[in-house]
């Protein structure tokens, strides 16, 4: 049998007929060298204009024309630029970004910045050569504290089984507060800008937490907060200007305030000279407590004068003094802290309303501690008249805030007339006692009794707030195990490739997560509107992370996959395709 043989010819070349080039098309110009700036049909019969020698201008794109050269007659029909001022353009100084519901206190010195990226924005804003839509987003946005709806009239009494979205969060001003400690923490400013030294010691990135000197002493003073290089934490730096240490010994007194510990007692950390500043200064270190005011500020500054005035309008009284219960949890803290004083053999020698800090509701702190002992160093002769000087510091204290006014403890007959009227006789008693004169037998011990039996209340609420303290904090936990399970799902969930298979999160148990993610997250009611139900999110989240046995319903988006499976069964699931991915 012969074989097919199928001659191999080359084709027939067709002739193509030659188009006819028109006149008026070779004065056009080919579109793409207008769009593209080339055109690759130029020698393939391409029969428009290809010459690059002028230049075009795309629709809605306007060139600068080229300066120093003569009007050209094609351009009688551009149009006309009627510049709008005749000043040279600079870059507004203003910050771009401008919150009208987030005011900052304004400072007379210096504008503080969050983050330390942004400490040289100032620079840039200055410079008229930059690019202001560069750093237009440098500047950090405020943030924004009230992220949830707060609870509504009609919907506060609601049946037990109902829940808010709130309850499943801490209290908003219980994050409120602790997001404005932590922003406080983070803010900086160019050392540069303010005249401060880029390291002290073993601290650096020094910020001033006031906007002018202070007296301590006769020496004037500053307060700035600085962070460790060592450990890394803040620290409050209070720096006497101009003092000169005489007796080395003075600084031994701060190793015994370093051993006191106790929880309204700013802890020093340490203390020593410097000429870091360009003087001889002196620095103490203690912790660093955001967000805290003084009791003056508290209390006797107008703007708290006229907030306590608003108070007593709102409950109809003409004068409300502080109410007792806050008085008597101020004496508990501050006795604690002098009794834990003395017994160490020392004293405070700071009970003045500018010296004790306000670090949350009604928290006192006695701060400054160790600093008249090593400005005024006197030696232990002298220890126990300085004991006696607290008892009476104290005493005026308790007559200053019960009258609300700052000079009532030079006037004592007419504060205590009106201790009587407004307060029960247990708190004048003590206020008498501290008031009375200096004896051997006068101490803070005697103060316990008088004020032994409201310590109960006062631990008592101690131990409320710890309880809702915990409360929280339970709540946060089951949110961090949320948060987890929420990153695994992520991490899982239309996973682009793994293996080399790009099909990996759409198949086998992958694909029944992947379900699961849609029955989460992508419900819709009859109408075809989403559901956006928190509490179903949460509640189906706390089952996963349990892994109960209850059985669900997945079903595919064209409806055409559907399964039963248990919440057990897709925490297994979840496990095992996650360890695929991250095995350790």
């Amino acid at each position: 049998m012969k074989p097919f043989i199928i001659p191999i010819v080359a084709p027939e070349e067709v002739i193509r007929p030659t188009h006819k080039v028109s006149a008026s098309n070779g004065k056009r110009s080919c579109r793409n060298v207008i769009i593209h700036g080339f055109c690759k049909f130029k020698d393939k019969g391409c029969e428009f204009n290809h010459e690059t020698d002028k230049t075009f201008v795309l629709p809605q794109q306007q060139l600068e024309p080229p300066r120093n050269t003569t009007v050209s007659a094609e351009s009688i029909h551009a149009p006309v630029f009627v510049p709008k001022s005749s000043s040279q353009d600079k870059i507004s100084s203003r910050p771009i970004y401008n919150s009208v519901n987030n005011q900052q206190i304004p400072f007379s010195r210096f504008e503080p910045s969050v983050p330390n990226y942004v400490s040289n924005y100032g620079q840039h804003i200055m410079n008229n050569t930059s690019d202001p839509y560069y750093y237009m987003n440098v500047n950090p946005s405020v943030t924004q504290y009230h992220m949830y709806q707060p609870t509504l009239p009609h919907v506060a009494n609601l049946s037990t089984h109902h829940r808010l979205v709130q309850s499943f969060f801490i209290p908003d001003k219980l994050r409120e507060q602790l997001i404005k400690r932590k922003e406080a923490s983070l803010l900086t400013v160019p050392a540069k800008e303010m005249g401060l030294p880029e390291e002290v010691h073993v601290y650096h990135s020094l910020y001033p937490l006031e906007d002018k000197p202070g007296k301590i002493l006769g020496h004037s003073s500053w307060i700035y907060k600085a962070v460790c290089r060592t450990t890394g934490k803040h620290y409050t730096m209070i720096r006497v200007e101009g003092f000169r240490l005489v007796n080395e010994q003075a600084m031994s007194i701060v190793k015994k305030w370093r051993r006191i510990k106790h929880a309204n007692i700013i802890a020093i950390h340490e203390a020593f000279t410097t000429r870091a500043f360009g003087d001889s200064s002196l620095v103490f270190v203690y912790d660093y407590h955001p967000c805290s005011i003084t009791l003056f500020e508290a209390y006797f500054t107008p703007q708290a004068q006229a907030l306590l005035h608003a108070r007593f309008q709102a409950a109809g009284i003409n004068g409300l003094p502080v109410p007792e219960t806050t008085l008597w949890s101020f004496i508990t803290q501050i006795s604690s802290a002098l009794k834990t004083i003395h017994s160490a053999g020392l004293t405070a020698r700071s009970l003045e309303p500018n010296k004790i800090l306000m670090t949350s509701k009604n928290r006192l702190r006695i701060s400054c501690s160790g600093l008249v002992d090593v400005l005024q160093f006197d030696g232990i002769s002298k220890m126990a008249m300085h004991q006696q000087e607290d008892l009476l510091s104290f005493g005026k204290l308790i007559v200053t805030l019960a009258c609300n006014s700052p000079q009532s403890a030079q006037n004592l007959p007419q504060s205590f007339d009106y201790l009587s009227r407004f307060y029960t006789p247990d708190l004048k008693n003590v206020a008498l006692y501290l008031l009375s004169k200096p004896s051997h037998a006068k101490s803070i011990d005697e103060v316990f009794k008088l004020v032994g039996p409201r310590m109960l209340h006062e631990v008592n609420s101690s131990q409320y707030y710890t309880d809702s303290l915990e409360t929280n904090l339970g709540r946060e936990l089951e949110n961090g195990r949320i948060v987890k399970l929420l990153s695994k799902l992520g991490f899982i969930n239309e996973r682009p490739e793994f293996e080399n298979d790009p099909q990996w999160s759409e198949t086998g148990d992958k694909y029944m997560i992947r379900l699961f993610r849609d029955y989460i997250f992508h419900q819709t009611n009859e109408m075809g509107i989403p559901v956006v139900d928190m509490t179903h999110v949460i509640s189906c989240l706390n089952k996963l992370d349990a892994g109960v046995e209850e059985k669900i319903l997945l079903t595919s988006r064209d409806d055409q996959t559907t399964m039963i499976v248990s919440y057990k069964e897709l925490k297994v699931c979840i496990a095992s395709a996650f360890h695929d991915i991250y095995p350790s």
